[in-house]
């Protein structure tokens, strides 16, 4: 282990008229022979927890006009709703008909909505909040597919530049009005970038997924296709991901659990049944109260190093032997970290050996206490410190010997330590004490497991990330997560992968 040290642009914001507290809210679906999607839809809508008033809007090209269909599902809506209905009797392209949805209302804000895909019920609150905030057209990035044909959930890879679609935009007709726009009407770009291929389009400032997670769906009759092209059934850990699965987890209650379309039902419990497969969580949506779960943290994954092996058996010869009474401990931690369940322990990234790691094991006021406590020192490429005991030093304590199954006398006292300059790091190590003649190994014993707890965050890219070459996994700071992991096997022999 070695320690070391979406981009989204947006023009300048027009001097427009600030929104007022709950301005209306026009809610535009078009579509074209998805009868029952569209009437699910408005039912979506219905359990908006948005306070203003709101509208439908709906543009219809289909074969046959629903207005009766609607009728009832507006009375029967969970909620107060208007209701305009345009139904043509000519085909249009989708940037015709949206176009011609944002000329049919006089509500403050507009909000296109596309009747296949399924959004939490604070999604209108919350994109008015962002416009509230300065920003002249909000939209949700697409950071998960749910493929109804493949009946897969596809989480789009770390890295990628952010994406959002006409389907989620959300923006003040003010701003739509004053910039005399419009969607792209050929039939060329209808559903595949009537809006994005726009010169308006560079003023989207979306709300990451981590932010506001919604399903994505694909249908054989989605414009876009059918199939999600980025498919990884083992992504690793990311906000985004999180989020949706906390958004799914039925005690969050931010989907429409009450909805009672067989589209909506099916892909929530679709979606369930696939972020538990995709992070091999088979209790994950039944845990009453996941403890930091799943991960926030950033984790990146890589090839693991096999090479590296070789190297640090050949730089810390497995020269020393593991006393009786720590072999029983190392059994016990080892047995511990890696049988844990997810409520319990957190996440197993790695499951040979097992590297936990096990959010929010500290809170905001407790790293600050711990942080007043720190006294460093300089030493080499880093700075190093003790902490003094007391307070949330040994809460700390107790909860790292509670996480590795152990007493609390086992462990070493806490040591802290500091990067604050871009030339300090922590060289290629293990954990576990490989000189024998170290002072250490008389007073404590061989180290058999570690604990690290981030008392600082920083954001991807800005280095001093945790590195485990080896296992293939690297690690961003995030205040109050811990990492666990074992630095010898069960018969006591010392881990070069730690």
């Amino acid at each position: 282990m070695f320690c070391h040290g979406l981009l989204l642009t947006a023009a300048a914001a027009l001097p427009l008229a600030p929104l007022s507290p709950w301005p209306s809210v026009s809610v535009q679906m078009v579509t074209y022979n998805r009868g029952p999607l569209l009437l699910e839809a408005i039912e979506q809508v219905g359990y908006q927890d948005y306070q203003g008033s709101l509208e439908v809007v709906i543009i219809d090209d289909s074969p046959k006009s629903m207005a009766e269909e609607l009728d009832k599902a507006i009375v029967q809506s969970p909620r107060a709703l208007a209701l305009r209905y345009v139904y043509l009797e000519e085909r249009m392209s989708i940037g015709a008909k949206r176009n011609l949805a944002t000329r049919s209302t006089s509500a403050e804000v507009i909000c296109i909505w596309d009747d296949d895909d399924v959004f939490t019920m604070d999604r209108i609150r919350k994109q008015v909040q962002h416009l509230q905030g300065g920003v002249n057209c909000s939209a949700i990035e697409v950071a998960s597919f749910y493929s109804v044909p493949d009946q897969e959930l596809s989480v789009r890879p770390i890295g990628l530049e952010p994406i959002a679609f006409e389907n989620t935009l959300c923006f003040s007709r003010d701003w739509w009005e004053s910039g005399n726009f419009g969607f792209g009407e050929s039939w060329e770009v209808s559903g595949q970038g009537e809006g994005t291929l726009e010169p308006w389009w560079s003023q989207v400032d979306p709300l990451s997924g981590a932010e506001e997670p919604f399903l994505y769906i694909y249908l054989p009759s989605s414009a876009s296709g059918g199939t999600a092209l980025n498919k990884n059934r083992s992504p690793p850990p990311s906000a985004a991901l999180a989020a949706l699965s906390k958004a799914l987890h039925p005690s969050s209650a931010r989907f429409p659990e009450k909805h009672r379309g067989a589209h909506v039902s099916k892909a929530l419990a679709a979606a369930r049944s696939e972020v538990e497969a995709l992070l091999g969580a088979p209790q994950l949506m039944e845990i009453a109260s996941p403890h930091g779960c799943p991960v926030e943290t950033l984790v990146r994954r890589s090839r693991p190093s096999a090479g590296r092996v070789n190297q640090l058996v050949a730089q810390y010869p497995e020269s020393w032997e593991v006393a009786t009474d720590r072999l029983e401990v190392a059994q016990r931690v080892w047995s511990r970290l890696e049988t844990a369940s997810l409520s319990d322990l957190g996440w197993l990234l790695v499951d040979r050996p097992p590297l936990r790691i096990l959010e929010n094991l500290l809170d905001a006021n407790e790293v600050s206490q711990l942080l007043s406590a720190v006294r460093l020192d300089a030493f080499g490429r880093r700075d190093r410190g003790a902490v003094e005991g007391g307070g949330a030093a040994d809460a700390l304590r107790r909860r790292v010997a509670d996480a590795l199954g152990v007493e609390v006398s086992y462990l070493e006292p806490l040591r802290a330590v500091h990067y604050g300059r871009p030339d300090q790091g922590f060289e290629q190590h293990v954990d576990w004490i490989a000189d024998a003649s170290d002072p250490q190994l008389e007073q404590f014993g061989q180290r058999v497991a570690s604990a690290l707890v981030f008392l600082s965050e920083l954001p991807e890219g800005a280095g001093g990330e945790t590195d485990f070459p080896v296992l293939g996994v690297t690690v961003t700071p995030k205040k109050g997560t811990a990492l666990l992991w074992p630095n010898v096997a069960c018969d006591g022999r010392p881990l070069p992968e730690l």
